[in-house]
């Protein structure tokens, strides 16, 4: 009586986990049709084996031995756990998703600074107010948010002038935009230390560019990657640090990555054409970036992405950190660019475990002398290596659904998500493996020349070579034209035809040209130089 009572509480626990499985395994397919990146016939290939797998458990409900009674009850157990997690994680990347920003709006900021050993903690407490005479946008929108106040109001031609006139007392705050403070930043290690900032004014631009939807399955199409040099959301502007470009080939399942160097020496559309560095091109949003790569290497770019180094330590952090060789020992200032020493970063040479603020302070790393760019991007390789072997790792994998959602929270893009799903979703159900490969466009020619953005000031930049401008095209028109030897044949009478008729725009800067390019078009007063 009482085996015949145990085996039918048996029966109804195992019914119940039948029940559960069923659920379970409902809820994962439904998470992946509204997911879009499954296929289809494996959607339905999996709801099908679900079925079978139900009726088939139901069905050795009569049978009596008990090793195979504890071994269906653990089998339900286990696979109930797995598709659980499956379907929480397919949720995770559904909103990540929905997450990644569309790039429509961008954000610019103004401070209100004072000197660092002032009393004064916010504007209220500010008695005379400087900024530059020369207004744009943002200083309008700034003092029209600042009208509230009451306070005297002095204008300065240069930031010098102003930023003298507050240390020697004659202001008791000025105004600096977010661009102007970060070049301050780069060119003056002391500034951080000598001043702090009272009150900040948001000011929000709408951006002009649509996102982008193509089908992105069945010809090449390439991809500009910005990393942006700063924290916070990605749809502020500012310098960008980090640029990539990916050329996608979905048809032969290949990608060509080609690093450019943040300093290289290329028209600025903003400033008349006048060179300038690639990285300050960021100020006036990724799509100016964008455009003028094109021009620069004779082809189109389709789409951008920007991200913030704020999203690798936090995927860094919520991984737990990583494990890296570092390869030199050094000092780096922190994620906020702070140089107090108590926020200063130190390593030591050798292998171990960092943090996200660690690895990005590795990863920014250059002025080490013997490691400079080439040592950085060598370091953010290995950086690279180590979040995936994490991720890889049974640790890292409990958290990937996490990571993707914290690293969508810091990606602004113009690619269309129904495009990008369908990408996916066209991968998986080929079943090729993809091959990569890389290029670096790092000129070895580094020199003082004027920039645009900073007036007359000179600074480093990279010259290109006409054979790197060349390199990049050439990749670029040979993933994008598709050979049919069904149809094979020479014109021999125009072989003109056949031949690439990129022309250099004249814009461009490169190491072959520049002592003849720059004088005519810079500013008289920047041609001094040569």
């Amino acid at each position: 009586m009482k085996n015949r009572k145990r085996k039918r509480i048996d029966n109804k626990v195992d019914f119940v986990l039948l029940l559960i499985f069923l659920v379970i395994g409902l809820y994962f397919g439904i998470e992946a049709i509204l997911g879009n990146l499954i296929p289809l016939k494996y959607i339905l290939i999996f709801l099908v084996t679900v079925l079978f797998l139900f009726v088939g458990i139901f069905l050795t409900f009569k049978v009596r031995n008990s090793t195979f009674r504890v071994f269906r009850k653990v089998f339900l157990v286990v696979v109930c756990v797995v598709l659980l997690f499956g379907g929480i994680f397919q949720g995770q990347i559904r909103n990540a998703f929905s997450n990644v920003n569309d790039g429509s709006f961008y954000k610019d900021y103004m401070y209100v600074i004072t000197l660092k050993d002032n009393s004064y903690e916010n504007i209220e407490d500010v008695g005379v107010l400087g900024y530059l005479s020369q207004s744009d946008d943002l200083l309008e929108y700034s003092l029209e948010q600042l009208s509230e106040y009451q306070f005297e109001k002095k204008t300065y031609d240069s930031l010098e002038e102003e930023l003298s006139e507050l240390e020697g007392g004659e202001v008791d705050a000025v105004l600096i935009s977010a661009k102007d403070q970060t070049l301050q930043e780069l060119n003056n290690d002391s500034f951080s230390g000598k001043y702090k900032t009272i009150h900040t004014i948001e000011m929000t631009i709408e951006s002009n560019n649509d996102v982008v939807s193509n089908d992105l399955t069945s010809k090449p199409f390439v991809v500009y990657i910005a990393g942006l040099d700063n924290m916070g959301e990605p749809t502020q502007l500012g310098l960008h640090d980090v640029n990539m470009l990916l050329m996608v080939d979905p048809i032969n399942h290949h990608v060509e990555m080609v690093s450019i160097n943040r300093d290289t020496y290329i028209p600025n559309p903003m400033m008349n054409d006048y060179p300038d560095k690639l990285t300050h091109l960021g100020w006036y949003g990724p799509e100016t970036a964008m455009n003028t790569l094109e021009r620069v290497f004779g082809i189109q770019i389709d789409y951008y992405a920007k991200v913030t180094f704020e999203s690798l330590i936090k995927i860094i952090d919520t991984l737990g950190g990583i494990d890296v060789d570092v390869q030199i020992s050094f000092t780096e200032q922190d994620e906020n660019r702070s140089f107090e020493e108590g926020d200063l970063i130190h390593l030591e040479k050798g292998y171990q475990h960092l943090n996200g603020s660690q690895a990005l302070a590795y990863a920014r790393h250059r002025h080490t002398e013997g490691w400079d760019v080439k040592g950085r991007e060598q370091a953010q390789r290995d950086i690279i290596a180590a979040i995936v072997d994490k991720m890889l790792s049974v640790e890292g994998a409990l958290k990937l659904g996490d990571v993707v959602n914290v690293a969508a929270s810091y990606v602004s893009t113009n690619m269309s998500m129904d495009s990008a799903r369908s990408f996916v979703k066209s991968a998986i159900d080929s079943g090729h493996g993809w091959t990569f490969g890389s290029s670096t466009v790092n000129g070895d020619v580094e020199v003082l020349l004027p920039c645009a953005m900073e007036n007359d000031l000179e600074r480093s930049v990279v010259l290109l070579e006409e054979n790197d401008i060349q390199l990049v095209h050439d990749i670029y028109t040979s993933m994008n034209t598709q050979i049919h030897f069904n149809d094979f044949a020479f014109d021999l009478d125009d072989m003109e035809k056949y031949m690439d008729t990129f022309t250099l725009d004249k814009h461009v800067v490169t190491l072959e040209n520049y002592y003849d390019v720059v004088p005519e078009y810079f500013p008289e007063y920047l041609r001094y130089r040569f």
